[in-house]
């Protein structure tokens, strides 16, 4: 494991030197992928330097003049990525660390979305990125252009602009995903966390966890978690399939039931409950959302269970061998 002092350094020299004619982007990938350590601290001197970059105008009007100094020759201004090779890391982390702390943001307020069972929301993000917010759902966003999603039920997708120089970063169920640009999904419902990715790699973290937590989504990869059960597990899937629900279906290949289950608890009028007798199962197919009250139908039909409802709750078990 790279010392974190180290990575950090390298990484302010890897981001001052992006806008360089001279800059090796094939050294410069495969530094990303020598240690999983490399690409957080590459992120967090992104993100710091985006963040000092729009405080830029608060930062200037809370100096002090000083008229004693005039310049007689403009200077040219100069991109934020080659600040940091003119103050050197340490200043750059002190400096900025400092600025966040005693200039309020100006994209403090979170802007939050909410939809109801029969609606899916399209939204624009300030650094261009785009969201896509599935039915039943309650998502926050704030950070301006460099935005922070939550959310705090419900589903998204994402579409994210490449720009090494900004992150985007998505909370949800006590975990962080960060991506700098490329096509996922994002579910946080009923105790259940998934990532997935159509285009690019994400990084999945417990939130205050460490770079030996963090786990690399690259395309056509699930993570499936059970934050109350420490429970994850990696899946291949289709990267065409991903974010299906947008399209009003839910496209499976040999995906444990409880997964679906708890899929369709997000369209269901109630909770599915996978019981013990049927924990085994897998399906594989398409399904039909509509106004969500059929998914159990359509299900029923290709598997060997049976519901009951028991309490507000839909519990699967395994039927009589047909």
């Amino acid at each position: 494991m790279t010392d974190i002092r180290t990575a950090i350094d390298d990484a302010a020299s890897w981001h001052a030197r992006l806008d360089s004619p001279e800059m090796d982007w094939e050294a410069f990938g495969a530094w990303l992928d020598a240690d999983p350590s490399h690409r957080r601290a590459y992120d967090s001197i992104a993100v710091l330097d985006a963040e000092i970059d729009e405080a830029a105008p608060a930062i200037g009007a809370a100096m002090p003049a000083n008229d004693d100094m005039v310049a007689e020759t403009p200077t040219p201004a100069r991109s934020p990525r080659w600040r940091w090779a003119a103050l050197g890391t340490g200043g750059a982390l002190a400096a900025g660390l400092a600025v966040l702390i005693a200039v309020p943001s100006a994209d403090t307020a979170a802007q939050l979305y909410t939809t109801g069972r029969d609606e899916t929301r399209a939204v624009t993000l300030a650094d261009g990125s785009r969201m896509q917010v599935d039915r039943g759902s309650r998502v926050s966003v704030s950070g301006g252009t460099s935005p922070v999603i939550e959310i705090a039920d419900g589903a998204a997708s994402f579409a994210v602009r490449h720009d090494p120089s900004r992150l985007l970063m998505v909370r949800a169920g006590g975990y962080e995903i960060r991506d700098i640009g490329t096509r996922f999904d994002v579910v946080n419902a009923r105790g259940r966390v998934a990532v997935t990715v159509a285009e690019g790699a994400v990084d999945v973290t417990p939130i205050g966890g460490s770079a030996a937590d963090t786990t690399m989504l690259h395309a056509g990869q699930n993570l499936d978690i059970t934050p109350s059960k420490q429970i994850a597990e990696r899946r291949t899937v289709d990267p065409a399939r991903v974010s299906d629900w947008a399209d009003g279906r839910l496209d499976y290949d040999g995906a444990p039931l409880a997964l679906v289950a708890a899929d369709i608890s997000r369209y269901a009028d109630a909770p599915l409950m996978v019981d013990p007798s049927a924990a085994n199962l897998r399906f594989s197919g398409v399904l039909t959302i509509g106004d969500g009250s059929r998914l159990v139908d359509q299900l029923r039909a290709v598997l060997p269970i049976r519901a009951r409802r028991v309490g507000g709750v839909v519990h699967l078990d395994a039927a009589a061998s047909r």
